[in-house]
């Protein structure tokens, strides 16, 4: 699942939102990718008058959800509540394994080893933090170095537009620390599906297809209708007024687009674009 090449990609996320002759773009975001989109996004927001995203994204504010998902005075620790199979495939998923040597005594010490390195790494850490922390770190090992989000707020920083976020920070943190343990737990059990859910993912983003995404493998944590719908009503009440005079470009999660393309019509609004499902 190795992704190198830094190949610009087409963005097929795009949709057009219309009504009474005021028109918006909303983007389809994946807040990690192995592609980047920089040339398709530039284009997307040269005429842009306002951009708006989920929730901030400079240093500081990434500095606070950290700081906010860690508990150095606890005891706890994730793996506390994992058996040795899942711990190391976790590992295994993260770090390539050691090369089998004539001593089986050093590939036992290089196992464990790398279990401690694993274990150092979300030490401290509470369990959304923790298995945020395990998906971005594997993500980032097998080339997943750009973020949709992130390319968009840099470019609109570039081409000096006004930013304005749909969340504050504080919004954003209780929706992580809101997001179900018990699923955290079973996602963490699947790393032999890791994979196939990673790739499934970019091919379906590629192809600008909602639905597939939504199938794609196995359920991932924070993709639950009560997240996801809640935000959904969310953004669409604090994007109506900057809406109706136009000239927006709005980056929200894909699977947030389903949902607020469902508000948009009811409110009278033509979306094209990609096929949406019903």
């Amino acid at each position: 699942m190795l992704f190198k090449k830094s190949k610009q990609k087409k963005l097929k996320m795009i949709w057009q939102v219309q009504k009474n002759g005021s028109v918006s773009q909303l983007v389809g975001t994946a807040h990690f990718f192995p592609y980047s989109f920089r040339n398709a996004l530039h284009r997307c927001l040269q005429n842009a008058r306002i951009v708006m995203f989920e929730g901030p994204l400079d240093e500081d504010s990434m500095a606070r959800v950290r700081q906010a998902g860690m508990d150095t005075e606890s005891a706890y620790h994730l793996f506390d509540e994992l058996d040795d199979q899942t711990i190391t495939g976790i590992t295994g998923a993260l770090i390539p394994v050691c090369r089998m040597r004539n001593s089986t005594q050093f590939f036992q010490y290089c196992k464990d080893d790398l279990k401690q390195t694993v274990y150092d790494l979300v030490k401290g850490m509470q369990p959304w933090l923790a298995f945020f922390t395990l998906w971005s770190t594997y993500l980032q090992r097998n080339g997943w170095k750009y973020s949709v989000d992130m390319e968009g707020f840099n470019l609109a920083q570039e081409l000096g537009k006004k930013v304005v976020f749909l969340e504050s920070i504080e919004e954003q943190i209780k929706v992580l620390q809101n997001i179900s343990h018990e699923k955290i737990m079973h996602f963490l059990k699947q790393t032999d599906h890791w994979e196939t859910l990673a790739n499934d993912f970019v091919k379906s983003y590629l192809k600008g297809d909602l639905e597939k995404l939504r199938l794609s493998g196995i359920r991932f944590p924070s993709r639950h209708h009560t997240i996801i719908d809640h935000r959904d009503e969310i953004f669409f009440e604090r994007m109506q007024t900057e809406l109706a005079r136009g000239d927006v470009v709005a980056f929200l999660g894909a699977p947030h687009l389903k949902g607020m393309s469902r508000l948009l019509l009811a409110d009278g609004y033509q979306v094209k674009g990609p096929w949406l499902p019903d």
